[in-house]
């Protein structure tokens, strides 16, 4: 529970759950427990059943909501949706909107989960969207069964918008607000790889289906779907609402909103081991920054690095000959990355380190000087061939998202892993964002710390052995495929 104390203040669950309460309330629950010598309940939370039973009953308990969570379907987190309405609560009452409240969920899903803790709760009138067949008829089923029928309509969306189809039929419809959880994934193939097999699997069983999980283009272009929309029913909803999954789609539609010269702002949610982020954004008069501010849990203020790439000669001096460079240089470092924006002369990336293959670089090349030249030989061969097969492994997603995991080569494996490798946790070593710019005929990578147990020491690494290397990687002329070089020093 490493994040409850950043919960929203108004979060029940900042105290986790009584599971010796709920063991002697609930006899399913009990069934999916276990108590130890001293009385301490626990279940087993990679156990789809565990986590469907636990919610079942919190929502009972909490809420005295009775509801059905099918198998098939997403077992939603309940602190992480409580969260989203709290700070709706705070969104409203900020722009002095706190009786006869309206609101529409996209794809309410089978639970219709925030639709009925919002009845419940605060009264609000909610319409849910739902575009699969079987959550609609979940949905429909968990709504009456609550008696919640007055407070809650369901609307079955046949089209491909996202919520323009809830304004097609005649009448001027107004809500004031919108809110969604977007599916993650853009494939089922990104789905399974999301993922990085260096990092611990995660502490909760997978549960959803496809159609919850996976959505054409992925977060980031559904949410820019939504943007869109929105502008064309600007005056039909007051606050529009997203939750966002990465948080590097957070900056980019931040950034469209800006660039939109749109009001907004964003937040954080936190709860157990799971962080997610939310935005809102208004065509109103109301400051929603100063209003309502981001709320991020506490940490050292995020700033940023800017690094002139130098010309070389051989290259096309370009963001996108950059990019191949960088893409080289990753490669071989073994970080995991994702174009995640191309505009312009803009390219933006998210990088993850789980393995520290940049360190001792000067050891490296000590150790090469002293070696016998036939060694040395040797080595050099082993490197060519590491380089070689780094060039071949990986793929694109979708034509812009590219994500890519390479063996290290021969000799850094023969250091030893470092403290920060060594470590069990979640947490990658660097977590960042590389922005590739051109100003004035010059072209910059900006770096960008998010995250990581390496701390910015571990970016600002990475970023030396960028330099150190800049002119000693091959650069990539566009369509055409050239033989690989490789430079000693």
């Amino acid at each position: 529970m490493a994040l409850n104390k950043y919960m929203h203040p108004r979060n029940i669950y900042k105290t986790p759950p009584n599971f010796e309460k709920l063991a002697a309330l609930y006899p399913e629950f009990s069934a999916i427990s276990n108590a130890d010598v001293t009385g301490k309940v626990t279940i087993n939370f990679k156990d789809p059943l565990a986590l469907r039973v636990l919610t079942k009953c919190l929502l009972k308990s909490d809420f005295n909501l009775d509801v059905d969570i099918p198998e098939s379907r997403l077992v939603p987190t309940l602190p992480l949706r409580l969260n989203y309405i709290l700070w709706l609560e705070d969104l409203l009452s900020a722009i002095q909107r706190n009786s006869d409240i309206k609101g529409i969920d996209i794809g309410t899903g089978a639970c219709a989960i925030y639709p009925l803790l919002a009845a419940v709760k605060n009264k609000w009138h909610m319409l849910g969207t739902e575009s699969d067949l079987k959550s609609f008829s979940k949905a429909e089923e968990n709504i009456q069964r609550n008696s919640l029928q007055d407070l809650i309509k369901l609307r079955k969306n046949d089209t491909k918008s996202v919520i323009k189809h809830v304004f097609m039929s005649p009448g001027n419809e107004e809500y004031d607000f919108c809110m969604c959880n977007p599916p993650f994934y853009s494939t089922l193939q990104e789905l399974c790889e999301s993922r990085s097999p260096a990092r611990l699997p995660p502490k909760n069983g997978f549960t959803g289906s496809p159609q919850e999980l996976i959505t054409e283009g992925g977060e980031l272009e559904f949410c820019r779907k939504l943007i869109l929309e929105s502008k064309e029913h600007r005056d039909n909803i007051l606050l529009y609402t997203t939750m966002v999954g990465h948080k590097y789609n957070l900056n980019v539609l931040i950034q469209d909103l800006k660039s939109e010269g749109i009001k907004f702002t964003h937040t954080e949610f936190c709860q157990g081991r799971v962080t997610r982020w939310a935005v809102a954004w208004t065509y109103k008069d109301y400051d929603l920054y100063n209003l309502v501010p981001p709320r991020d849990k506490p940490r050292k203020k995020s700033t940023s690095t800017m690094f002139l790439l130098p010309e070389i000669s051989s290259c096309k001096y370009s963001t996108d000959g950059a990019l191949e460079k960088i893409k080289e240089i990753l490669n071989r470092l073994n970080i995991i990355y994702k174009i995640f924006d191309k505009r312009g002369n803009t390219i933006s990336l998210d990088i993850i380190a789980n393995t520290n293959t940049w360190s001792n670089q000067r050891r490296k090349r000590r150790l090469m000087r002293n070696e016998s030249p036939a060694k040395k030989s040797k080595m050099n061969h082993e490197e060519n061939e590491s380089s070689n097969l780094d060039s071949q492994s990986g793929g694109e997603i979708n034509g812009n998202v590219e994500e890519k995991t390479n063996n290290t080569s021969s000799l850094d494996k023969c250091l030893s892993p470092t403290k920060e490798e060594s470590k069990e946790s979640d947490q990658p070593l660097v977590h960042a964002f590389f922005k590739l710019l051109k100003k004035e005929n010059e072209i910059f990578l900006e770096i960008e710390f998010l995250n990581g147990s390496a701390g910015k020491e571990g970016l600002h690494q990475i970023l030396q052995y960028i330099k150190n290397n800049w002119k000693y990687f091959l650069c990539f002329i566009f369509f055409y495929s050239l033989p690989k070089l490789t430079i000693s020093n």
